[in-house]
């Protein structure tokens, strides 16, 4: 799986286009793999292929938004020889040159102690951790991250340890698939899951199983925890100020996709979730405090006692004072 996709390469030193489009760009997106003695040939190869099909699948949409370019790099340059002890051409990645990339990759690979060692590779890695570059890892790479104390880019469409489950799947496969799940995170952050799981359609499973149900699987699952955490929030906020818009910006969604989600998932909209929460900790006020209404409607996120006193009758169709003086005499 030695990458030689012509169209996703262009060299390190060729002036880096915006990632910003004008009206006739393609915005650019420039992907670093990061080489050193012993990396993961299928590592780096399983992403440099997930990138160039994405391009492909996008050529044929004319309203096509993004390119990937990659760059094979290494802290010294010239020739790395991967696990297998197949060498491949790298460019070197020197300090002037890293703000040319947009994210950056370590790969695994039986070589990670030794690379963890690497002082050249530490300290460029160190440095790349200081821009405005996004920086993870495929599989064991994370030690020679460790090792220079950069924290990677924890994907939100991903969940760790997601594994196809298939006795005949091979530990190579394993890998394979872990590498391209992590590359479809990618490609769903940028272009949307439809595209991503297009991507792990064309590319498939080593196991022989549906990369793109396992993608389409694990997604759900994240999208659906997500939920569950964005109500969380909601309960515990209830008392604040705060709005839908505030929530879908929160947990990194547009206000459209965040209420299709919600209610998807719980059962009712965010806003109706969020005026029940208030409503629950004013009952809860009213029966076990002598606070007046007005003074409990501020406190629970209700603005006043008239839109308090409104909203107690449409929903439990008496009063405040009613509410109280009935829980009262229960207790």
């Amino acid at each position: 799986m030695t990458p030689t996709c012509s169209d996703t390469y262009v060299p390190l030193e060729s002036p880096r286009k915006s990632t910003y489009p004008t009206q006739k760009e393609k915005q650019v997106k420039h992907v670093g793999i990061i080489l050193y003695e012993g990396f993961s040939l299928l590592d780096a190869g399983t992403l440099a292929e997930a990138l160039h099909v994405a391009n492909e699948l996008q050529s044929e949409d004319p309203n096509q938004s993004m390119t990937y370019r990659v760059n094979l790099v290494s802290a010294r340059g010239g020739a790395v020889s991967c696990s297998s002890s197949m060498p491949v051409w790298t460019e070197h990645l020197p300090a002037r040159h890293v703000d040319r990339l947009d994210i950056l990759f370590v790969p695994g690979g039986s070589g990670v102690a030794r690379a963890s060692a690497d002082d050249m590779l530490i300290d460029l890695l160190r440095l790349v951790s200081t821009k405005s570059i996004n920086v993870t890892a495929i599989g064991n790479g994370h030690m020679v991250l460790s090792a220079a104390g950069v924290t990677p880019r924890e994907w939100p469409s991903m969940r760790h340890g997601i594994h196809l489950k298939s006795s005949s799947a091979s530990v190579c496969g394993d890998d394979r698939d872990l590498a391209l799940m992590t590359s479809l995170a990618l490609v769903k952050t940028d272009l949307g899951a439809e595209l991503a799981v297009r991507v792990a359609n064309r590319l498939g499973s080593a196991g022989g199983h549906s990369l793109a149900s396992s993608f389409e699987e694990a997604d759900d699952s994240t999208l659906a925890e997500k939920a569950r955490a964005s109500a969380r929030w909601l309960v515990q906020n209830c008392v604040k100020p705060i709005s839908v818009g505030d929530a879908a910006r929160m947990f990194a969604m547009s206000e459209r996709n965040f209420l299709r989600l919600f209610k998807r998932e719980v059962g009712v909209t965010p806003s109706k979730y969020l005026l029940h929460a208030r409503l629950d900790l004013t009952c809860k006020m009213l029966a076990n405090s002598d606070l007046p209404v007005d003074k409990i409607a501020r406190r629970t996120g209700l603005s006043n006692g008239e839109r308090l006193s409104k909203l107690f009758r449409k929903e439990l169709s008496m009063s405040p004072t009613e509410f109280r003086a009935r829980n009262r005499r229960k207790n």
